[in-house]
C-alpha cells in the first residue's frame, strides 16, 4: 500500500489498525521488548509481520535492511511471525492476523502508526514513513479518536487563541480534543507546513488547523476563530456528535 500524500488521508487508512493498539500481555516477548526499547530511545520501529520465510518476506526484509542502514540512530527492524503463538498479543494489537503477508508497519516513537505496507515495500515507502514530530503527535491523537486543534504560531506569539480555549473547555468536547502547538520557524516541521499549505514567510499571526478522526480536515482559521465557529464546522463535517438536533448545528449558536 502506498502512503497517501496527506496526513488526514493517511490517518483515515491507519485508524482501523490503530484502534486495535491496546496493551500487550504482561510478559513481553522479545519483539515487544524491541518495540518498547525503540520508543524509549526515540526510534521508529518497522515491524515486519510474516507467516513464512518465503521470497516475498525476504524481499521486504532486504528492503528494510537496506533502507534503514543509514538510519541506525532512528530506526529498528522487528520481525514477528504471526503463526508464533507467543506473538498472539502483538498480532492482535495491530490486527494483522488476517492481513496479506508480509505486512510492514511503521510505528513512530510516540506510538503513532505512520505507514502500513502490504506484501511489497520500497525504499520510498520507508523514507515517507518518517514524519515530523508534530505530524506524529497529530496522528497519534487522531488515531486515538480525538479531534486535534493545531496552533501554528510565529515565534513572537505564545498565547492560545481564546476560541480554541473556549472550545476545549466546553463540556461536550472535554476529553475529546488534543491541543497541539507548532512554531512557524521550526525547520524540522517544514514538510508538515507545506502539507498544510501554510507559507511561513507570508503568514502573520497564529493559524489554527482543525482536524477530526479518522482523517477529516475540518478547517483552517485565524487566531480570531470562535468556539461557535469551530463547533459549527465540526458539526457540518459530521464529527460533532450523534445527536441530529445538536445545538452546534443550529445557526446563531
Amino acid at each position: 500500500m502506498n502512503k497517501p500524500h496527506s496526513l488526514v488521508a493517511l490517518v483515515a487508512i491507519l485508524s482501523a489498525v490503530a484502534a486495535g493498539s491496546v496493551a500487550c500481555a504482561a510478559s513481553p516477548t522479545a519483539a515487544e521488548q524491541q518495540i518498547a526499547q525503540a520508543a524509549a530511545e526515540q526510534k521508529y520501529a518497522f515491524i515486519l509481520f510474516y507467516k513464512q520465510n518465503d521470497a516475498a518476506t525476504q524481499a521486504v526484509a532486504k528492503t528494510l535492511s537496506q533502507s534503514t542502514a543509514n538510519r541506525k540512530d532512528q530506526a529498528v527492524i522487528v520481525y514477528v511471525n504471526v503463526a508464533d503463538a507467543s506473538e498472539k498479543a502483538l498480532v492482535e494489537k495491530y490486527k494483522t492476523a488476517r492481513a496479506p503477508m508480509p505486512m510492514t508497519l511503521a510505528v513512530a516513537p510516540n506510538g503513532a502508526i505512520t505507514g502500513v505496507f502490504a506484501q511489497k515495500l520500497s525504499a520510498q515507502h520507508v523514507e515517507e514513513a518518517f514524519v515530523t514530530p508534530t505530524t506524529a503527535e497529530c496522528m497519534k491523537s487522531l488515531q486515538g479518536g480525538k479531534t486535534v486543534l493545531l496552533c501554528v504560531r510565529p515565534a513572537t506569539e505564545t498565547a492560545t487563541p481564546a476560541g480554541v480555549q473556549d472550545f476545549q473547555a466546553d463540556p461536550q468536547f472535554q476529553g475529546r480534543v488534543s491541543l497541539v502547538s507548532m512554531r512557524l520557524d521550526d525547520k524540522s516541521e517544514a514538510s508538515f507546513l507545506a502539507e498544510l499549505q501554510i507559507d511561513a514567510a507570508k503568514t502573520r499571526g497564529t493559524t489554527v488547523v482543525f482536524m477530526a478522526p479518522p482523517g477529516v480536515m475540518v478547517g483552517k482559521y485565524t487566531a480570531q476563530v470562535t468556539k461557535a465557529k469551530l463547533a459549527a464546522d465540526l458539526h457540518a463535517a459530521g464529527k460533532c456528535c450523534d445527536d441530529p438536533n445538536c445545538k452546534h448545528g443550529k445557526k446563531g449558536n
